[in-house]
């Protein structure tokens, strides 16, 4: 275990945050299967977590026994993608900016790229195609990592309710970032993404005027433009919002109940 503990300190003094297996079999000088066993030992006793395979992070003091991905997310992700062009987004992005009270298990990140690996510190990773034009627009770095803004989090959960698990979540996460949220941002993505984008953007502008938030979203809408449904998979049509011409497939009494508690 002191050889263990030194391959640590000799990390943290580099001002390493992850590492590899390969670094650490250089640095512990040992056989593959000795490094293994050191690892799995600093694993068992809390001080350090595997990302993925042959990655490792080490976990911060004061967060010993918990996941490194609980602490930090993006650390996680960008051990696990690497160079590839890739996004934090999607239901993740939400939860990671602290709009979500329940956040979903499944890590979802838009990527350029397929990658292997199907989970991250054991939790199930979802990968959403994206084109490289788009991938980090409106997204900030954080560390070796990308994440969705607070608009473009809202606007592509928007546009793929699918991968929002409905417009519950959806209206939820308005709810508490509509006071944050650029409204002309919104609209400047809507327009990136032509059609769909404006469909997303009609179903954002439709809940934040029955919800009565603070954000105030204009698309343009002509009167015998077509009907945009709330939730795409659902064909229950329970009213019609004749503003934004969005049919609703859940009554608004109750989705506004759903997204205040």
């Amino acid at each position: 275990m002191a050889r263990a503990l030194e391959l640590i300190d000799s990390l943290v003094a580099e001002g390493k945050e992850e590492f590899t297996f390969d670094e650490a079999r250089a640095a512990l000088d040992r056989s593959p299967t000795a490094t293994a066993n050191t690892l799995r030992r600093l694993q068992d006793n809390g001080l350090v977590d595997r990302l993925g395979r042959g990655r490792y992070a080490i976990r911060p003091l004061g967060s010993l026994h918990t996941s490194a991905t609980t602490d930090d997310l993006a650390l996680a992700v960008g051990a696990t993608f690497g160079d590839r062009e890739h996004r934090i987004a999607y239901l993740s992005a939400l939860a990671d900016l602290g709009l979500l009270s329940h956040p979903a298990r499944t890590i979802t990140i838009a990527c350029t790229a397929q990658v292997r690996a199907s989970t991250i510190s054991r939790r199930p990773l979802r990968v959403v195609m994206e084109q490289v034009e788009t991938i980090h627009l409106e997204a900030e770095s954080i560390g070796r990592s990308w994440r969705s803004k607070l608009e473009r989090a809202l606007f592509e959960c928007a546009l793929r309710v699918d991968l929002t698990g409905g417009v519950e979540r959806l209206a939820e996460a308005l709810t508490d970032g509509a006071s944050g949220a650029d409204p002309d941002r919104i609209s400047l993505l809507a327009k990136v993404f032509g059609p769909r984008g404006l469909a997303a953007e009609r179903r954002l502008a439709s809940l934040a005027q029955v919800l009565d938030l603070p954000v105030r979203l204009d698309p343009t809408v002509k009167p015998r433009q077509p009907i945009v449904r709330l939730d795409p998979r659902d064909q229950r049509v329970v009213w019609v919002d004749g503003t934004f011409r969005v049919a609703w497939n859940i009554n608004a009494d109750e989705l506004r109940a759903v997204a205040r508690n």
